[in-house]
């Protein structure tokens, strides 16, 4: 089966090689397997090293490596649309953060999963912590239907869900063909309008706990505070690209209503006290995702 893997990369050099390196360990055919790299206008030589390393890969059994490199930042969401134009004949896409290392067997179990269950269109693994790798990451995730609240459920079987974290999943070509990326979301909930929409195409989603993947985050959201106005602003986005009226309606006024007071408590928590420069972006973020807007800030 031809896999394209495809990674969006942004300052991460030596992240994204040993991302790399644990893709070219799989144990599946390496002449399955694709890889295209998109280095979104990164000023740390990213582009030019897998260039120049082009050959190298080809040689270790790699059917082909491609680099393209953005001129202005675009943002992951317009990455991952463009990575997904460029797979070419490929049967399965396989997605991948720059800072997610595959344990060998992870390409081969995916597939196994998709294979066996010729109505699910994703698979995903657990995704555990690089630094705590018993501590899960990412898991089966769901969007409550009228309230429109984000729930996981770290299972031990494989269980259907309504989104995977896009740091590492396996679509099938066939799937992915019939839903897009929408570049409007910048960056931040980006997977879940896009496993939504794989949802109302008639296709199933499956978190697969046996199979893990290491993602090299923070703990507790650490890192997260620069994409802090997406994550609020884009939740809305959501619910206006995938839900009813109905539904829609119930969703935002639940998360302006009760989650916006959650949102200020949090920052109060963070900050021990007032920042109001946090708080502006807050309600700006709420603000924007109820006005419709989109895009980078």
């Amino acid at each position: 089966m031809k896999i394209s893997a495809l990674l969006t990369t942004y300052n991460r050099r030596a992240a994204v090689l040993r991302t790399i390196e644990a893709l070219l360990a799989q144990d599946y055919p390496l002449a399955e397997i694709t890889l295209t790299v998109l280095d979104d206008c990164g000023a740390d030589g990213t582009a030019q090293e897998l260039s120049a390393r082009r050959w190298e890969f080809l040689a270790r059994g790699l059917a082909d490596l491609r680099v393209l490199r953005n001129a202005t930042n675009m943002g992951i969401s317009y990455n991952r649309g463009l990575l997904a134009r460029s797979a070419g004949s490929a049967e399965y896409l396989l997605y991948l953060d720059d800072d997610v290392y595959l344990e060998k067997g992870t390409v081969r179990a995916l597939l196994a999963c998709l294979e066996a269950h010729p109505g699910c269109g994703m698979a995903g693994p657990r995704l555990v912590y690089a630094s705590d790798p018993g501590r899960t990451a990412h898991c089966a995730n769901f969007v409550g239907k009228w309230g429109g609240r984000y729930s996981e459920l770290d299972a031990d079987v494989e269980t259907e869900c309504d989104w995977l974290n896009s740091s590492c999943f396996l679509v099938r070509a066939s799937a992915a063909a019939g839903v897009r990326h929408s570049a409007d979301f910048y960056t931040s909930h980006e997977e879940v309008d896009y496993c939504l929409q794989l949802g109302r195409a008639g296709w199933k989603l499956r978190y697969c706990p046996s199979v893990k993947a290491l993602h090299d985050i923070q703990p507790l959201g650490g890192g997260r505070r620069d994409r802090l106005y997406y994550l609020y602003r884009n939740k809305l986005l959501v619910f206006r690209r995938n839900f009813p009226p109905l539904r829609r309606l119930t969703a935002t006024a639940v998360t302006v209503f009760l989650g916006l007071p959650l949102y200020i408590l949090e920052s109060l928590r963070r900050n021990r006290g007032v920042n109001l420069k946090e708080l502006r972006l807050i309600f700006k973020a709420i603000f924007d995702g109820l006005a419709g807007r989109y895009g980078k800030r």
